[in-house]
């Protein structure tokens, strides 16, 4: 089997081993590496991309041939190649070309012949006879002869060929059904109800359908739907990320240039192990108007789910699937100069009071108190638009909110007063000494550390508040723009990088997301401690939405443009004891070769393991509430099989524990 990816990396799949072929991925041409289709014939593997047909031969995994096919200087980009009666047919956007087979030099153009002109979508054979399509016509090919059969309302998206029929997946926004032809090519049948992108016969009364909307389809007599949901997010879209009550919270989003973008999948949730969607096309009845979801908080008390959109208000979910959607209230208020009620962050502070931000509102903050009855408030200065986003509560219980389009952060102080406002304080951070001294106005995040530190990432990289709690003082509290020298190169802390998104970990390491990867440095950022990026990580993109890291566990979530992947971190928060120490893997196989982690710790506990003799095998800090030994001892070598001892005390000595594993050599 040939897995073919967007970046055209190449994976050959042979029983249970995977082969990578990764040479058209790094083959260095100018345009479009871009793979369109694929032909088995002769044991050879007929690769149609947008530079040329590339010939792979699977059993020796090796590129075998190139045909580069240039018309009048232009380099023809092959949709899909067909072989029929010793000729092969090559679909272009300059119409169809043929070939004989047995000619030694196809990458001569001069012997590929054309037979029409017309831009070529597919091509494929089925049941003795040739076919082609364009953008919205299926015809025949006899004798390089083309004959109609077939005209469609809606764009051709995809061609596949059953055992007896063949299948014609179409869609626009008005029509979209598959179309089924039998073996002579007659419209027989069509499924609707459906917004196909691809679809498998697995038998006469049975095919498989990839859906726009829906995902995987299962179609019984060709008719039934059967929704096919794996254990999986279900949208390769992830605006934001959330953790909430130990769960993860995917957030499809969202908003692009801050201008909503209708995005229905709405959200999914991963608990122990499964992932559960959220969104209209799956049941939840209550968000059948709900758009654009950016974020997710969780009232602990009953469990009541909150969901910003960036259209529609708030919406409470309740455990029970009942809900109730917030907006065109006197406080949830639309966007000036429009009808839409943009919520874009929520916060819940330490009163279980729910603050969101009404981006474009006239008030921009606004609180939904615990006893039920809400509150609004305004930040009286002249700027160039009414932005709100991301909403962060620090250890003096002030509400800091970040003013995206090239605005600052405001900030407020209640006094713990939330309906008595003429006690309120309130401040505008920006750049500028005495102001606030941000390194840009263009804020994307904010994150505290364990500290209550806060650090905020800009498009031009991250300053650091380091007396939140005085930011009302006279003196203010401006941000400090720390110099790091990181190699060779000494700077302000990511300058001239767009720092999109700051998690903090148990040990208080800060992973930094940009848009080009991913930096896990020190908690005094004097460090770095790991470097992300696609060409040395599985990330999907180095274009960075969001990080979160999972306190317990210290597994780090990253959303990325192109998709959602973890990382198994090493930090987790402390304890308060050391009475839950867990050794894993226990007992430690003897193949296995990873991390062995020591979990439940109190803080940056010291650690040690000893054999059962008492002899010292490996000494180490833990990271936050968690330590790691790679079961190497000091010399570099695995230890014998036998009990070891693990011994963990805090900075005083107050909470000293042992305990115990089996390592097998």
């Amino acid at each position: 089997m040939i897995i073919i990816y967007g970046n055209s990396n190449i994976d050959l799949m042979q029983g249970n081993n995977f082969y990578n072929m990764p040479e058209i991925k790094n083959l260095n041409v100018t345009g479009s590496k871009k793979i369109n289709h694929v032909l088995f014939n002769n044991n050879k593997m007929y690769l149609s991309t947008d530079f040329g047909i590339v010939v792979l031969d699977p059993i020796k995994r090796e590129i075998k041939e190139t045909y580069v096919l240039q018309q009048n200087a232009k380099l023809l980009g092959i949709q899909a190649l067909a072989s029929f009666n010793g000729k092969f047919y090559a679909a272009t956007s300059e119409g169809i070309f043929t070939a004989d087979e047995s000619n030694p030099v196809l990458q001569n153009f001069a012997n590929w012949t054309s037979i029409d002109n017309h831009t070529c979508r597919s091509i494929f054979l089925h049941k003795g006879s040739l076919y082609g399509t364009t953008s919205d016509s299926l015809f025949k090919i006899n004798n390089n002869v083309l004959t109609g059969i077939y005209k469609s309302s809606a764009p051709i998206l995809s061609i596949r060929t059953g055992i007896n029929d063949f299948y014609v997946c179409e869609s626009n926004n008005s029509i979209r059904s598959i179309k089924i032809f039998d073996q002579n090519a007659n419209l027989i049948d069509s499924a609707g109800n459906i917004n196909p992108r691809d679809v498998v016969e697995i038998s006469a009364n049975e095919i498989w359908e990839a859906d726009y909307w829906e995902g995987m389809i299962k179609l019984s007599n060709r008719k039934n739907k059967e929704l096919i949901r794996p254990n999986a997010i279900y949208s390769n879209a992830t605006y934001n990320l959330q953790i909430q009550n130990d769960e993860l919270y995917a957030i499809a989003g969202g908003e692009n240039g801050w201008i909503y973008t209708f995005n229905g999948d709405g959200f999914s949730k991963y608990s122990n192990g499964n992932w559960t969607p959220y969104n209209r096309t799956v049941g939840t009845s209550s968000m059948d108007s709900i758009l654009d979801i950016m974020d997710i908080a969780v009232d602990k008390r009953n469990n009541y789910l909150y969901a910003a959109s960036f259209q529609s208000g708030l919406l409470e979910l309740h455990p029970d699937n009942t809900s109730v959607v917030y907006k065109n209230t006197p406080y949830i208020q639309p966007q000036l100069g429009d009808n839409s009620y943009r919520i874009a962050g929520l916060a819940m502070d330490s009163n279980n009071n729910l603050w969101m931000s009404n981006y474009g509102a006239a008030d921009q903050l606004v609180v939904k108190k615990a006893d039920g009855s809400w509150q609004k408030f305004a930040f009286p200065y002249s700027v160039s638009e009414k932005t709100a986003s991301q909403i962060v509560i620090d250890n003096a219980d002030q509400k800091w909110m970040v003013a995206p389009r090239g605005v600052g952060i405001y900030v407020l102080n209640d006094n713990n007063t939330i309906d008595n406002k003429n006690d309120d304080k309130i401040k505008f951070i920006r750049t500028g000494l005495g102001l606030g001294n941000l390194p840009s106005n263009e804020v994307n995040c904010i994150a505290k550390d364990l500290d209550g530190k806060l650090w905020i990432g800009t498009a031009d990289g991250i300053g650091i508040i380091n007396c939140a709690e005085s930011i009302m003082d006279v003196s203010g509290c401006d941000a400090e723009l720390k110099i790091v020298k990181y190699d060779l190169n000494a700077g302000l802390l990511f300058q001239r990088e767009n720092v999109r998104t700051i998690a903090v970990d148990g040990g208080n390491n800060k992973w930094i997301g940009t848009n080009n990867g991913i930096w896990l440095i020190s908690d005094d950022a004097e460090k770095i401690i790991q470097r992300f990026h696609i060409n040395n990580s599985p990330l999907p993109s180095n274009e960075i939405n969001k990080i979160v890291v999972h306190p317990k566990t210290g597994d780090v979530f990253i959303a990325t443009n192109a998709g959602l992947v973890s990382y198994r971190g090493v930090a987790t928060e402390g304890s308060e004891n050391n009475d839950q120490i867990t050794v894993f893997p226990n007992p430690v196989a003897a193949d296995y070769s990873g991390i062995i982690a020591i979990k439940g710790l109190v803080g940056n506990a010291d650690v040690r393991i000893t054999d059962a003799a008492g002899q010292l095998v490996y000494r180490t800090k833990a990271q936050g509430g968690q330590a790691t030994w790679n079961g190497l001892n000091y010399l570099g070598v695995r230890p014998r099989t036998g009990v070891f001892y693990v011994f963990v005390t805090n900075a005083d000595g107050s909470e000293a524990k042992a305990g115990k594993f089996i390592f097998n050599e």
